[in-house]
């Protein structure tokens, strides 16, 4: 950590690909019959999990560079693996493969994950797989390891509890191919980077404001996907940038997805210096942000729909609203509690070593503004979630504060090159 301190960050950088894209390249190329190319992949400890599980299902998928293959013979090619279906710390690969196997209708698998996954509870996508007909056991009827036998399934409709891209997604993967039409319906609309992708591989698919309508039994075909950066991770850089003295950092290439980008709205709320320039796209929007530090920067107050929009970036803009003029807010966000870990509790816990005063509630919590020094010999917990780890990170730069984290390992899931990207970054004042 004492490389990041005693500077600024200022110049251009890349952030990898986006992680939810790539998850979902690899699975569609899997289903579809042809060549599919991806382009700048993420590629990382979570999307190498979904890269090999396509290749125990029978695909041939390769990476040539940075670049990822797939061919295929089709869905109806695919075949039972024969050793477990290994996630490792992947809750997108688990859940959506739990959907793209009980949709394939012939196939035995069981699907687990680490320590991690193996406490992440599956039965919100078990559940709706099940009315279709899905043959599925849980340990304790709600965690991995997850069993899968052969069913045949019906369509749908479904109207979701509560807005999320990952149960939507499994539903819609399990919909391709059966014989009718599936309906989603969501309170609020979780990212769209599925019902994108479906249609480019040419599946019967159609969106009206928060309802997604599938009609199965459609043979999908291979289309290459030039990956965009991940906002996720470019979030990281643009709090950074934000609240450091003389920064000024320019992101490339970074998906634009307004199912994505409630972080950008954030910023723009809080008087944040953030400027976008948008690139042509044929599918996903794309685009160059530039952003420069702020003082002075507004309070936020998060909740409803806008939640799905940014739920990942909550740690993040916790960050943010330490150094805000007021107190911020996030509600609505129960959610979190149910990712790599609780991370309503992680951040909390976490960031309160540096001083910060929270109020917890259930769906989120209220920050007060301003921080304190560190303890002495004070250790850090990283939760093995990249997010937290990321978080750590950025605030212990910018409050120019050497800590030290018990385990950094998990920002291989999202973001390997993120400490030497930042001393690229990193400038002397």
């Amino acid at each position: 950590m004492k490389q990041l301190l005693n500077g600024t960050f200022q110049g251009t950088v890349r952030v990898p690909g986006d992680k939810s894209i790539t998850h979902r390249a690899l699975m569609l190329g899997a289903l579809s019959e042809g060549t599919t190319q991806i382009y700048r992949p993420l590629i990382s400890a979570d999307t190498l999990r979904t890269f090999e599980n396509m290749r125990q299902l029978g695909a041939e998928v390769t990476q040539e560079g940075d670049d990822f293959k797939v061919v295929s013979k089709g869905h109806d090619h695919l075949i039972s693996p024969d050793a477990v279906l290994y996630t490792g710390n992947s809750g997108t690969t688990t859940r959506l493969i739990t959907g793209l196997l009980a949709g394939l209708n012939n196939i035995t698998a069981s699907v687990e994950g680490d320590a991690t996954i193996a406490k992440r509870p599956m039965d919100r996508v078990v559940i709706p797989l099940s009315e279709m007909g899905a043959d599925i056991s849980l340990k304790d009827g709600r965690y991995p390891p997850v069993n899968i036998h052969p069913a045949v399934l019906k369509p749908l409709e479904y109207d979701m509890p509560v807005a999320s891209a990952q149960v939507k997604s499994a539903i819609l993967f399990a919909g391709l191919f059966t014989d009718g039409e599936t309906i989603v319906r969501e309170t609020h609309q979780s990212r769209n980077h599925s019902e994108i992708m479906m249609g480019q591989f040419g599946a019967d698919i159609s969106v009206s404001g928060t309802t997604v309508k599938l009609q199965g039994g459609k043979k999908l075909s291979a289309s290459d996907v030039t990956v965009p950066g991940d906002i996720s991770s470019a979030a990281f850089l643009i709090v950074l940038a934000l609240i450091t003295k003389d920064a000024d950092i320019t992101i490339e290439n970074v998906s634009l997805n307004e199912t994505r980008s409630g972080i950008i709205d954030v910023v723009k709320a809080c008087g944040g210096k953030l400027t976008i320039t948008e690139r042509d796209s044929k599918g996903e929007k794309f685009g160059d942000i530039r952003v420069q530090y702020t003082p002075d920067l507004k309070p936020f107050h998060i909740s409803g729909d806008i939640i799905p929009r940014l739920i990942d970036e909550i740690p993040i803009l916790t960050v943010l609203a330490v150094f805000a003029d007021g107190e911020s807010t996030v509600r609505g966000a129960e959610e979190l509690r149910f990712k790599e870990t609780d991370r309503i509790t992680a951040v909390i816990a976490e960031l309160t070593k540096f001083g910060v005063s929270f109020e917890e509630y259930e769906d989120g919590f209220k920050v007060k503004p301003g921080y304190k020094k560190v303890k002495q010999d004070e250790l850090f917990k990283g939760y093995h979630d990249h997010r937290i780890i990321m978080m750590l990170i950025v605030m212990a730069a910018a409050a120019n504060t050497n800590i030290e984290i018990d385990d950094q390992s998990a920002i291989d899931v999202s973001f390997p090159s993120f400490v030497s990207d930042l001393e690229g970054l990193r400038k002397d004042r």
